[in-house]
């Protein structure tokens, strides 16, 4: 009876303290649902509710308690807008620890600005940094999206990284007539079908008590490996163009359709073509001409104007103005070529500097960017034309060996992209280091690079002062300098800087009359491994590359070499890394040497274990010193 009587009191105690406190206070959260969490959903409810081919509403009923200052993303509300979605009610209200509700704000509490993204911009954001009083901190959004158009359904992602889940449901209504197409991967359950209204059919996807999913750093997007049902119509229309999604051929000719009036070129702007590649003695050498033309000439803006960000300007626009996006400079390019007589085509990718998957079992539109393939007689010739340092055929690591929608005459043909080599991506960099009696000292560099490296340093010669000096310091990992110059030569296929610094303190310590230097003045290899030995996803490291290095320390007089460094091997089934020292007396000289070879980007689970002490071994290679002593 005694034990009844507390266990009665207890249940008392926490139902009349859940009522004190209200049924969103953050001590209500079960402890396995706050474990390695920074946010909880407490309650989500989003329905979609498709009306017709073109129109839908899409309501959103969300409830999440951000724990901690690392959650705080969470409390940015942010809607974008353009033609063909309108953001209609929204609610947001603000709960206290105690579930006590302390704010509220509506649409019209929102700030709005046109698309920062955009030097044309179409559409409007909607934002706000929700205040709240203290964390924990609970907040219930509710806001409704009418759309005018559709192309896309919105998928169903209930949890993201360090986020658990109370509760989450998704609801999805579509005419009978049109259907659904839809795939739930990475272990949510199959939805709850309803076909009782001969109309409509409804599909319900339910999440209960998710506790927080580990995110493997290294593995690509959450997106790849975390619960998800992805959504693609079979019908659609976007500002009357009417379309068919259940095949990637459909896809193609309903982009066909929007082009077909725009990717030519007017008479006397073909003249302009032709004149340009007269003296060429090849067809690829006409196409490498008009490339280079384009990387001169026109740059890249984002525009999202017209269809939803699909129909391109036409190529006489692009002629004129000298600049457009990315389907706008690819569509220019393909006019051309037409204009010289070589055929290509353009296509759709998933670009993303770690891999986003395309789904080749799955058609719908999950791209986000367009680049142009010429079939060139056994030599397929890949373009990126939003680019002013690629080379001619070199895509780079935002969209090689990926899926292309390839967009034909007879519709959409998915295709991989070339995977991009080692030698496509490579730096080399002789330094000669004088050093002076006190340390300090002048380093001269010269670094040859090609691929995405280019375009890095590319983009740092476009830089002001100060930005090069963080580019040398944080991004190339040189000794901070007392002054610098930088000095950049573009060019094919390598580029040239010239780097100048003066260094107040070369060595990376002292003792006595020891100096103790780095193998180079700058660090090579930096990036390590995550500690886990034991993956379930694979890990992507940016991109294939080849690093060489040649380091040349000239000593001051009255010093001379005392310990130098054993040379190293290292290898492991995607690369090899290779370093020697040696010295020079008469000379007074110290050389060494480093080449680093990754074959390739993404490391297998499997192999993990094997890259990680690869490159450990790689970062343990440069804490070893080169001891030079006072005489």
């Amino acid at each position: 009876m005694r034990k009844l009587f507390f266990t009665g009191l207890a249940a008392l105690l926490l139902t009349a303290t859940a009522a004190a406190q209200g049924k969103y206070a953050s001590a209500l959260i079960a402890e396995d649902m706050k474990k390695d969490a920074h946010v909880v959903i407490r309650e989500e409810k989003i329905m979609f509710d498709v009306k017709s081919r073109d129109k839908a509403l899409l309501k959103i009923h969300r409830v999440f308690t951000v724990l901690d200052e690392a959650g705080k993303d969470e409390l940015f509300f942010y809607q974008f807008t353009d033609r063909f979605n309108s953001l209609e009610d929204v609610n947001i209200e603000v709960f206290d620890a105690k579930g006590k509700s302390v704010r509220s704000y509506s649409r019209s509490d929102l700030a709005r600005e046109a698309n920062p993204y955009e030097l044309v911009p179409d559409g409007k954001v909607y934002y706000l940094n929700i205040p709240v009083p203290m964390l924990p901190a609970t907040v219930r959004v509710d806001y409704e999206i009418k759309k005018n158009g559709l192309l896309n359904y919105p998928d169903y992602l209930p949890q993201e990284t360090y986020q658990s889940v109370e509760h989450s449901e998704y609801f999805v209504k579509v005419p009978a007539d049109l259907g659904l197409r839809y795939k739930t991967l990475n272990g949510l359950s199959k939805p709850v079908i309803d076909e009782s209204d001969k109309k409509n059919i409804s599909y319900t996807w339910t999440v209960s008590n998710m506790p927080v999913k580990e995110y493997e750093e290294g593995s690509g997007s959450f997106r790849n490996s975390f619960p998800r049902v992805m959504l693609s119509p079979n019908r659609f229309e976007l500002d009357g163009y009417e379309g068919d999604m259940s095949s990637w051929k459909s896809l193609g000719l309903w982009y066909n359709d929007l082009v077909k009036t725009d990717n030519t070129l007017s008479p006397s702007f073909r003249s302009e073509i032709l004149q340009l590649t007269a003296k060429a003695g090849s067809d690829k050498e006409k196409a490498r001409l008009i490339y280079e033309f384009l990387q001169n000439n026109y740059r890249y803006v984002s525009i999202q104007l017209g269809i939803g960000g699909f129909k391109p300007f036409s190529a006489d626009f692009v002629h004129r103005k000298k600049y457009g996006d990315c389907k706008a400079l690819s569509n220019y390019m393909q006019a051309c070529l037409s204009a010289v007589n070589i055929k290509s085509y353009s296509a759709w990718i998933k670009g993303d500097p770690l891999p986003n998957r395309i789904d080749p079992s799955f058609p719908k539109d999950d791209f986000n960017h367009q680049v142009l393939c010429i079939p060139f007689p056994g030599d397929t010739t890949w373009l990126e034309c939003t680019s002013s340092t690629n080379d001619f055929g070199v895509l780079g690591a935002f969209t090689e060996n990926r899926y292309g929608l390839l967009l034909t005459e007879q519709g959409g043909i998915l295709v991989n992209t070339p995977k991009t080599r080692a030698d496509d991506n490579h730096y080399s960099s002789f330094t000669k280091v004088m050093l002076n009696d006190d340390g300090s000292g002048k380093a001269t560099a010269t670094i040859s690079s090609t691929g995405e490296f280019k375009s890095y340093f590319n983009a740092a010669a476009q830089g002001k002062k100060d930005e090069q000096k963080n580019f040398i310091v944080k991004h190339l990992e040189f000794i901070q300098p007392d002054a610098f110059e930088f000095k950049y030569v573009k060019g094919r296929p390598a580029a040239i800087t010239d780097i100048s610094l003066d260094l107040e303190k070369i060595p990376d310590f002292t003792a006595g009359s020891k100096f103790f230097l780095n193998p180079r003045i700058y660090k090579m290899w930096s990036t390590a491994l995550p500690k886990s030995l034991e993956r379930i996803e694979d890990y992507y490291l940016p991109y294939p590359q080849v690093l060489t290095d040649t380091t040349l320390y000239l000593l001051p007089d009255g010093f001379a070499m005392e310990t130098l460094p054993k040379p190293r091997k290292l290898n492991f089934e995607y690369g090899s890394f290779a370093s020697t020292y040696t010295y020079d007396a008469d000379k007074k000289a110290i050389t060494t040497t480093a080449k680093l070879v990754l074959n390739e980007s993404m490391i297998p689970a499997a192999r993990f274990a094997e890259a990680k002490k690869f490159f450990n071994d790689v970062l343990g290679e440069y804490q070893e010193k080169i001891v030079i002593k006072r005489l």
